[in-house]
């Protein structure tokens, strides 16, 4: 993925699949603002390309490159189906992303939507109940907040300690 990243003085590309950044790297592979609507679809069982098209209204040569990438990068795999008739299903390393999808819900249902206004919820199939929110934990299992957490770069003293 190339992006577009200001340096101060000029524009240039900027591609993210050699950074040393777990987030940049993520950003490589699901940073492209179709990427994630096509998984979190594949997510509610679409698995065509038509029913890809029709639900998000993507134009189809953007849909063509969108699920290369998702196949080629180990997210959907793709299976003939027939004919020319394909079908996109998510892999394991590609189910994992529920956890992404989920946040980003439940961040944007937090602070990007009127309140009182009707969204999409996120629920548990057995029961119907909304999801509680997201927690991070650390390896003792206490609640952690942002201000209990820090990138730890490779060359930080502390970085080994475990």
């Amino acid at each position: 993925m190339q992006l577009l990243c200001y340096d101060g003085f000029s524009m240039k590309n900027k591609n993210f699949a050699q950074e040393n950044c777990a987030i940049a790297r993520c950003l490589e592979v699901v940073g492209h603002w179709w990427t994630l609507l096509i998984i979190r679809e594949a997510f509610s069982g679409v698995s065509k390309f038509g029913d890809f098209q029709s639900r998000l209204g993507i134009a189809r040569n953007i849909l063509t490159v969108r699920l290369k990438k998702l196949v080629e990068d180990g997210i959907l795999q793709m299976e003939n189906t027939g004919g020319q008739r394909r079908e996109y299903f998510l892999t394991d390393k590609g189910r994992e992303l529920i956890y992404v999808l989920v946040a980003l819900s439940q961040w944007g249902n937090k602070w990007l939507f009127p309140s009182g206004r009707p969204i999409p919820r996120l629920v548990d199939k057995q029961d119907l109940l909304e999801l509680a929110p997201l927690e991070i934990r650390s390896r003792n299992g206490r609640i952690l907040s942002n201000n209990d957490i820090e990138f730890l770069s490779p060359d930080n003293k502390h970085y080994e300690k475990e």
